[in-house]
């Protein structure tokens, strides 16, 4: 009897074990939850990284579905490939909101998505490869039209997003790119609604109950987006550039230069978080500040001082997410530090670095002078005259009518220039400038 009864407790355990088994096999399979996920500012392969975790994340968890809220202008094209082949190889549907405009990069992830609903007044396309070559036109025109095939949409539309040739009667002209409104695109089945605001559109798409999930950028992609901005990385260019125009003309190493180093190092900084650039845009650019220290120990501006610049602005550009974007942000960071230059020049007299660079007389031997006098007196210590001849550092300055063969302390100084002798040990004669 008490086995008999042990038997029995023992089977019902096993069919509620079997219930509850049967009961979590089927809630993994239907998953109520549905992401969430942001895309808005500019497409970088940091922003490519989190929505493809995202992506991942919902795929191993078997949610219902993803609902993308897209803003941007566009952005690398090479991340918003990234995030094209992620959504077409997801086995639960992803779905598109576009929140205002889905230009560019952001028109190729909506078109990629199982469905596509946009905003009123919104908009998508206007996806013109920079540079705008036959190259890179069929290569991005290939991927549009492929993401529209695979979905079921008409490619040759999704072409003329890409492509200023093709003419699409009663949409676009030959010679410009294709950018529709939202009624446009629902026309020609690129959106499947227009809904105002993201519960409205969750509701459109039944997932009303569900489990909502945001995803949320973290903190390193939102500096990364911050930093990279155009504005914020042309302001960062802007204040680097003027500290050290205000660090060339003011004597010493100061505040100016650390603010410098401290905008370049963000520039950079948000630029590899960002994906942006690599280790070798950095490298570039100090080999072009190194260039240019080199330059500021000899005299005149040869290869070294052109060779420098170069070295610096390419770091600069290439730095950037898009090279228009880096030439746009250097462009008006060279032009604002243009305008300080004379500023500064009046306030703290001519550059130092300047007066290195720029020599305006040859030289000529100062043992050829038959006018040089030569004294090996230290009743010179202390005393003050003008330069004759450029001091490169050696050269020739005149003191109470006599001429001598002297060498500046290290600083390049023209003729004309006031100095004081600091120092005269038997024919050597130091100068430096009042």
């Amino acid at each position: 009897m008490k086995r008999s009864s042990f038997a029995d407790i023992l089977i019902i355990l096993v069919f509620i074990v079997a219930v509850f088994a049967q009961q979590s096999d089927s809630a993994a399979l239907t998953n109520d939850k549905i992401y969430i996920i942001p895309v808005q500012g500019e497409i970088t392969p940091a922003m490519s990284s989190f929505v493809k975790r995202q992506i991942e994340m919902a795929d191993s968890e078997e949610a219902q579905g993803i609902l993308m809220v897209i803003s941007t202008l566009g952005g690398r094209v090479d991340a918003a490939i990234d995030i094209k082949d992620k959504i077409i190889e997801s086995e639960i549907p992803v779905v598109v909101y576009i929140k205002d405009r889905a230009v560019s990069a952001g028109a190729l992830i909506s078109i990629a998505a199982n469905n596509i609903i946009m905003a009123p007044a919104s908009h998508i396309g206007a996806a013109e490869p920079i540079p705008y070559s036959e190259k890179n036109v069929a290569a991005i025109s290939a991927e549009f039209r492929s993401a529209a095939k695979f979905r079921g949409r008409d490619p040759q539309v999704a072409a003329a997003m890409v492509d200023k040739t093709i003419e699409i009667p009663g949409l676009t002209s030959e010679g410009s790119l294709l950018d529709m409104t939202a009624e446009e695109a629902e026309a020609y089945g690129y959106a499947d609604a227009i809904i105002k605001g993201e519960e409205e559109a969750i509701a459109y798409l039944g997932w009303s109950d569900a489990q909502i999930y945001n995803a949320e950028p973290d903190f390193k992609i939102k500096i990364a987006q911050f930093l990279t901005s155009m504005e914020v990385a042309s302001l960062l260019l802007l204040i680097g550039m003027i500290a050290v125009v205000i660090e060339i003309f003011a004597p010493g190493f100061g505040l100016p230069g650390i603010i410098g180093i401290v905008c370049f190092s963000l520039y950079f900084g948000g630029n590899f978080l960002a994906g942006n650039t690599e280790w070798w845009a950095v490298l570039l650019f100090i080999i072009g500040l190194v260039l240019l220290g080199i330059e500021m120990a000899v005299p005149g501006f040869g290869i070294f001082g052109i060779s420098g610049i170069i070295a610096v602005l390419a770091g600069l550009v290439l730095a950037a997410s898009n090279p228009l974007k880096g030439i746009v942000s250097v462009g008006i960071a060279i032009l604002a530090a243009l305008i300080s230059i004379p500023i500064f020049s009046k306030y703290f007299g001519g550059a130092r670095l300047f007066r290195r660079l720029i020599l305006t007389e040859a030289v000529k031997p100062a043992d050829s002078r038959p006018d040089a006098h030569h004294q090996e007196s230290a009743d010179l210590i202390g005393k003050t005259g003008t330069s004759v001849t450029p001091l490169r550092p050696a050269g020739i300055i005149e003191i109470d009518g006599n001429r001598y063969d002297v060498v500046s302390d290290g600083e390049y100084i023209p003729p004309g220039e006031k100095v004081k002798v600091i120092e005269s040990v038997g024919s050597k004669i130091v100068v430096t400038r009042l």
